[in-house]
């Protein structure tokens, strides 16, 4: 049986994006005249059909599948947020029969990779892809268990596919939403380095040199000082794992006389950047930021230990992506390709606006 032709068909026949295509279809301005006269032939030669899923709703059951690391060990401070926005966003679709299968899998980990039990979550999801079970799925960028041209393949055999946190142009994607990671590393420098000294120095806990949010961080911080002819000395310190020889690293770092701050760029150094301040009896010293949400982080905080959070806000990422999928869907409403969540500078004195995991935001 062939594959019923999609609106990216119809683009990438076409030579032109997704949202093109869109306007042309639905006789909306801002196409010209010949393109869009190119987009409908082609539309009508491919037999092309608006709507295909929604019209058979009312007969089949719609199969979704969410794809985030799981939430247990140190994975608690930053997954669960993912979860529940995705699930938030399911929960508001009680009309339409929908069946949301969820795979949690252990970061870092690649699909196929090892034999053990902690792999069957991923074995499973991809028996599903591979017979074409599944019309949708939503799953993190960042630490992605598929390689891109996996993904492509699926996408091409009519998955649609959102991702969250980070882009992977060469999967075929529906979208993907996340924060804008410059603009943290940008909010981070400039909030730390208006605090500190010209001369004094500053630790940044930089994450894994891998994951494209952590670099992205890093670079919009560096990018910041050089604009702004910032000369601070930066350490960096280069893990996104909670053990000892992390820990050490940046305890001893913040043990250097000439550290005036310290900022990291994720959750997990976040943690560890926390208790190193504390223990070392540095932390009425320093200025420091942290990163993300979560119940240690907010008592750092409240202590004074961080004067600052940076929150990326993962329950609107996952929200919004599971959103954009199930409006392409269930409407064959085509959402931009990439949608950039707002992140938060978090102070002791509005956290109380933060409270809740499932921070409320504007679409």
């Amino acid at each position: 049986m062939m594959k019923r032709a999609t609106i990216k068909d119809i683009a990438s026949m076409a030579g032109v994006s997704i949202g093109t295509v869109h306007l042309a279809l639905n006789h909306k301005p801002g196409v010209g005249e010949a393109t869009r006269e190119k987009i409908i032939a082609l539309a009508k030669e491919m037999d092309y059909h608006p709507n295909a899923v929604a019209a058979s709703l009312k007969r089949k059951t719609l199969r979704i599948a969410a794809c985030f690391p799981g939430v247990d060990e140190d994975n608690r401070f930053y997954y669960p947020q993912l979860w529940n926005g995705m699930r938030t966003y399911v929960n508001t679709l009680y009309d339409y029969k929908i069946s949301c299968r969820e795979f949690p899998y252990p970061e870092n980990q690649k699909c196929g990779s090892t034999d053990d039990d902690r792999d069957l979550a991923l074995r499973e999801l991809t028996q599903l892809l591979e017979a074409g079970e599944l019309d949708g799925l939503v799953i993190q960028g960042n630490s992605c268990p598929y390689e891109p041209q996996q993904l492509r393949r699926y996408t091409d055999g009519g998955l649609a596919l959102a991702l969250v946190d980070t882009d992977i142009l060469e999967s075929g994607r529906l979208c993907c939403v996340a924060a804008d990671y410059d603009s943290i590393g940008r909010t981070m420098a400039e909030q730390l380095l208006g605090r500190i000294p010209f001369c004094g120095s500053v630790l940044l806990c930089a994450g894994r040199k891998e994951y494209p949010s952590h670099r992205l961080i890093e670079k919009g911080f560096e990018d910041y000082m050089k604009e702004n002819c910032h000369r601070n000395l930066v350490y960096k310190e280069h893990s996104n794992q909670i053990d000892e020889e992390s820990y050490k690293n940046i305890l001893d770092y913040i043990n250097r006389p000439d550290v005036a701050g310290a900022c990291c760029v994720s959750s997990r150094s976040s943690v560890m950047l926390g208790r190193a301040l504390e223990e070392s009896g540095r932390s009425k010293d320093l200025v420091a930021i942290g990163s993300d949400l979560f119940p240690e982080n907010k008592e750092f905080l409240r202590r004074g230990t961080f004067q600052n959070l940076v929150q990326k806000n993962p329950y609107a990422q996952s929200f919004m992506a599971t959103k954009f999928l199930m409006d392409y869907l269930l409407r064959d409403a085509i959402p931009d390709e990439l949608f950039v969540v707002g992140s938060q500078m978090i102070f002791r004195s509005n956290m109380s606006l933060y409270e809740k995991n499932s921070l409320r935001f504007l679409e």
